[in-house]
Protein backbone atom coordinates (compact mmCIF):
# COMPACT_ATOMS: atom_id res chain seq x y z
CA UNK A 1 0.00 0.00 0.00
CA UNK A 2 1.38 3.28 -1.04
CA UNK A 3 1.55 6.03 2.34
CA UNK A 4 -0.41 9.17 1.57
CA UNK A 5 1.47 12.39 3.08
CA UNK A 6 -0.42 14.36 5.77
CA UNK A 7 0.43 17.98 5.21
CA UNK A 8 1.42 20.35 8.29
CA UNK A 9 -1.86 21.93 8.54
CA UNK A 10 -3.59 18.32 9.40
CA UNK A 11 -0.98 17.54 11.97
CA UNK A 12 -1.23 21.82 13.87
CA UNK A 13 -5.47 20.92 13.63
CA UNK A 14 -4.84 17.65 15.17
CA UNK A 15 -2.82 19.46 17.61
CA UNK A 16 -4.84 21.94 18.60
CA UNK A 17 -8.49 21.33 20.43
CA UNK A 18 -9.53 25.19 19.78
CA UNK A 19 -9.86 24.45 15.86
CA UNK A 20 -13.45 23.37 14.54
CA UNK A 21 -11.43 20.88 12.20
CA UNK A 22 -10.05 19.43 15.31
CA UNK A 23 -12.02 16.20 14.99
CA UNK A 24 -11.34 15.31 11.82
CA UNK A 25 -8.37 15.53 11.28
CA UNK A 26 -6.70 14.07 14.86
CA UNK A 27 -9.13 10.80 13.81
CA UNK A 28 -6.95 11.03 10.49
CA UNK A 29 -3.63 11.37 12.27
CA UNK A 30 -5.01 8.35 14.81
CA UNK A 31 -5.60 5.77 11.49
CA UNK A 32 -2.08 6.83 10.81
CA UNK A 33 -0.73 6.35 14.11
CA UNK A 34 -2.75 2.87 14.73
CA UNK A 35 -1.34 1.77 11.13
CA UNK A 36 -5.24 1.40 9.46
CA UNK A 37 -4.09 3.94 6.86
CA UNK A 38 -0.60 4.16 5.20
CA UNK A 39 0.53 7.64 6.09
CA UNK A 40 4.18 9.71 6.09
CA UNK A 41 5.22 13.08 6.83
CA UNK A 42 7.98 15.22 5.86
CA UNK A 43 10.73 16.70 7.41
CA UNK A 44 9.32 19.87 6.35
CA UNK A 45 5.98 18.94 7.91
CA UNK A 46 8.03 18.71 11.29
CA UNK A 47 9.60 22.03 11.01
CA UNK A 48 6.56 23.54 9.47
CA UNK A 49 4.57 22.22 12.60
CA UNK A 50 7.39 23.15 14.92
CA UNK A 51 6.84 27.29 13.52
CA UNK A 52 3.48 27.15 13.41
CA UNK A 53 2.67 25.51 17.15
CA UNK A 54 5.30 27.91 18.56
CA UNK A 55 4.03 31.13 17.31
CA UNK A 56 1.29 33.00 19.32
CA UNK A 57 0.20 34.81 16.64
CA UNK A 58 -0.77 31.76 14.59
CA UNK A 59 -2.19 28.98 17.28
CA UNK A 60 -4.23 30.40 20.34
CA UNK A 61 -2.17 28.18 22.78
CA UNK A 62 1.28 28.16 21.54
CA UNK A 63 3.68 25.56 22.63
CA UNK A 64 6.50 26.04 24.57
CA UNK A 65 10.19 25.18 22.36
CA UNK A 66 10.43 21.73 25.03
CA UNK A 67 6.88 20.62 24.20
CA UNK A 68 6.72 21.18 20.34
CA UNK A 69 10.11 19.14 20.75
CA UNK A 70 8.36 16.50 22.03
CA UNK A 71 5.60 16.47 19.72
CA UNK A 72 7.99 16.41 16.73
CA UNK A 73 9.33 13.52 18.50
CA UNK A 74 6.11 11.87 18.78
CA UNK A 75 5.54 11.68 15.63
CA UNK A 76 9.33 10.61 14.28
CA UNK A 77 8.72 7.67 16.89
CA UNK A 78 5.32 6.43 15.62
CA UNK A 79 6.61 3.47 13.86
CA UNK A 80 3.46 3.20 11.31
CA UNK A 81 4.27 6.82 10.34
CA UNK A 82 7.17 7.37 7.62
CA UNK A 83 8.89 10.01 8.27
CA UNK A 84 10.16 11.31 4.28
CA UNK A 85 13.34 13.30 3.38
CA UNK A 86 14.04 15.29 0.44
CA UNK A 87 16.50 13.28 -1.67
CA UNK A 88 19.66 14.23 -3.78
CA UNK A 89 17.44 14.62 -6.78
CA UNK A 90 15.06 16.67 -5.06
CA UNK A 91 16.34 19.95 -5.73
CA UNK A 92 16.14 18.87 -9.71
CA UNK A 93 12.58 17.88 -9.07
CA UNK A 94 12.04 21.38 -7.48
CA UNK A 95 13.71 23.22 -10.67
CA UNK A 96 11.44 21.19 -12.94
CA UNK A 97 8.39 21.91 -10.85
CA UNK A 98 9.49 25.98 -10.38
CA UNK A 99 9.83 25.87 -14.42
CA UNK A 100 6.48 24.42 -15.32
CA UNK A 101 4.17 25.91 -12.79
CA UNK A 102 6.42 29.55 -11.81
CA UNK A 103 5.39 30.02 -8.45
CA UNK A 104 5.95 33.12 -6.44
CA UNK A 105 6.52 33.63 -2.84
CA UNK A 106 4.61 31.63 0.16
CA UNK A 107 4.13 28.60 -2.57
CA UNK A 108 7.57 27.56 -3.05
CA UNK A 109 7.17 25.29 0.32
CA UNK A 110 4.23 23.81 -1.14
CA UNK A 111 6.57 23.06 -4.78
CA UNK A 112 9.11 21.94 -2.57
CA UNK A 113 6.51 19.75 -0.72
CA UNK A 114 5.82 18.06 -3.81
CA UNK A 115 9.28 17.78 -5.20
CA UNK A 116 9.71 15.64 -1.80
CA UNK A 117 6.80 13.49 -2.36
CA UNK A 118 7.30 12.54 -5.92
CA UNK A 119 10.70 11.92 -4.80
CA UNK A 120 10.00 9.26 -1.79
CA UNK A 121 7.29 7.97 -4.50
CA UNK A 122 4.11 10.05 -3.05
CA UNK A 123 1.12 10.99 -5.01
CA UNK A 124 -1.77 11.99 -2.30
CA UNK A 125 -1.50 14.83 0.24
CA UNK A 126 -4.41 14.86 3.39
CA UNK A 127 -4.56 18.66 3.47
CA UNK A 128 -7.48 21.19 4.33
CA UNK A 129 -5.35 23.17 1.56
CA UNK A 130 -6.56 21.27 -1.52
CA UNK A 131 -6.64 24.05 -3.83
CA UNK A 132 -2.94 24.16 -3.33
CA UNK A 133 -2.20 21.26 -4.60
CA UNK A 134 -4.61 20.38 -7.56
CA UNK A 135 -2.84 21.79 -9.97
CA UNK A 136 -0.02 19.55 -9.91
CA UNK A 137 0.18 16.59 -12.12
CA UNK A 138 -0.15 12.97 -10.66
CA UNK A 139 -1.10 14.41 -7.21
CA UNK A 140 -4.33 14.08 -5.64
CA UNK A 141 -5.26 16.76 -2.48
CA UNK A 142 -7.60 15.25 -0.03
CA UNK A 143 -9.42 17.24 2.98
CA UNK A 144 -9.89 14.16 5.23
CA UNK A 145 -12.44 16.83 7.08
CA UNK A 146 -14.64 17.96 3.73
CA UNK A 147 -17.54 15.27 4.84
CA UNK A 148 -17.82 17.11 8.13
Amino acid sequence: MTASLIDTNILVYANNEDSPYHTGCKDLVMKAINGSISCAIAFQNLVELYAVITDKRRVEHALTPVKAKELIEFYKNQENIQIIMPTYETLSTLADLIAKYTPTAQSIFDFTLVATMKDNGISEIYTLNVDHFNSFDNIRATNPTAAL
